[in-house]
């Protein structure tokens, strides 16, 4: 109990005379119980409580009821068995009040991280269709969700209200996953196409991408694909219709713009291919055929100081990529121009 208890206690055997004092530290004790109880008395019952803010209020009022006790005087020769059995009864409640709190509170921070990660997975997915980075994103979302709410213990207050969530978040994750493992074939068989178009089969790689953008109608890449074994075929409006896709799922799809630009220059839409050509470059102005088209144009156009400056361009990229024979080509186009 301290020096400092140890002093009253003095002081009241002298003034009082120890048979005396035996009976005011009776009574001391049952008042100190009291005032200890009256302290805690407004949290009701601990263990069946729910409340959170219950429980904060009980960590900080324990504390101050078991302070309460342990400044209660003790005398030589008196035990102090109700004290000491009161405030061995109310350590045992503090802790528990600690466990019950720390897990109510991960519990409930736990299923608000579980329902925001739910809440961004289902926005990714909404308007489909989504190129195969969204399908992964928004799967790896409700996993993350789906672990948080794995975490949660059953003497959580949240228990009852993650199981539930659990059963409909493991729901929509098979059915992300199902969506993103058809977008992952729908790469492959875009793969499998381009190796068929390098072989000159354009009709088999359109197959391939047909069957590919019925498995994930949000790849941009096969409508790209399509659109060049289309151009290849001589179907010049099913090619445009096709790359107009590709652009319209991502419209930073630099090479879309170039070849629906190739084919705008084919069929004589100058001006469109000019615009086409100049998003392409706009995006990668590293792509040596966007230059070389684009001063195509504007020497149809009759701009030659334009197109020189675009065969210049064209030039330069394409000896970067180690492309002589295309890089010769562009030369000979210049100087044609300074020979005029």
């Amino acid at each position: 109990m301290g020096q400092r208890n140890l002093v009253k206690v003095i002081i009241v055997i002298l003034v009082l005379g120890y048979g005396i004092s035996i009976f005011w530290l009776n009574n001391v004790q049952k008042k100190s119980i009291a005032l200890a109880q009256a302290k805690i008395a407004n949290l009701g019952d601990i263990n069946q409580d729910s409340d959170v803010n219950k429980l904060r209020a009980a960590l900080t009022q324990l504390p101050e009821a078991i302070d309460i006790l342990e400044q209660v005087i003790q005398l030589p020769g008196v035990p102090l068995q109700p004290v000491s059995r009161e405030i061995t009864k109310l350590n045992y409640q503090l802790i528990a009040v600690k466990r019950k709190l720390y897990l109510a509170e991960h519990g409930l921070i736990y299923l608000r991280l579980a329902k925001q990660s739910a809440m961004s997975a289902a926005l990714l997915v909404q308007n489909p269709p989504h190129p195969v980075d969204t399908w992964y994103q928004a799967q790896q979302k409700w996993q993350y969700a789906i672990n948080l709410l794995e975490k949660i213990p059953e003497e959580s207050f949240s228990y009852p209200e993650a199981r539930k969530k659990l059963k409909l978040y493991r729901e929509n994750y098979q059915v992300i996953t199902k969506r993103f493992n058809f977008a992952k074939q729908a790469i492959n068989l875009n793969n499998q196409a381009k190796q068929k178009m390098e072989a000159g089969n354009y009709q088999g790689a359109i197959q391939d991408l047909n069957k590919a953008i019925s498995l994930n109608p949000g790849q941009s890449e096969a409508y790209l694909s399509r659109g060049v074994a289309y151009s290849q075929l001589g179907r010049k409006i099913a090619a445009i219709a096709n790359f107009n896709k590709a652009i319209e799922i991502n419209p930073e799809n630099a090479k879309a713009y170039y070849y629906r630009g190739d084919e705008y220059l084919q069929i004589g839409e100058q001006k469109k291919a000019l615009q086409d050509l100049n998003k392409s470059i706009k995006i990668d102005a590293n792509n040596p055929k966007s230059y070389f088209n684009r001063g195509i144009v504007y020497y149809l156009i009759g701009n030659q100081s334009e197109a020189m400056e675009n065969f210049q361009q064209a030039a330069f990229f394409f000896g970067l990529d180690g492309d002589s024979d295309n890089q010769k080509i562009a030369v000979d186009m210049l100087d044609k121009f300074q020979q005029n």
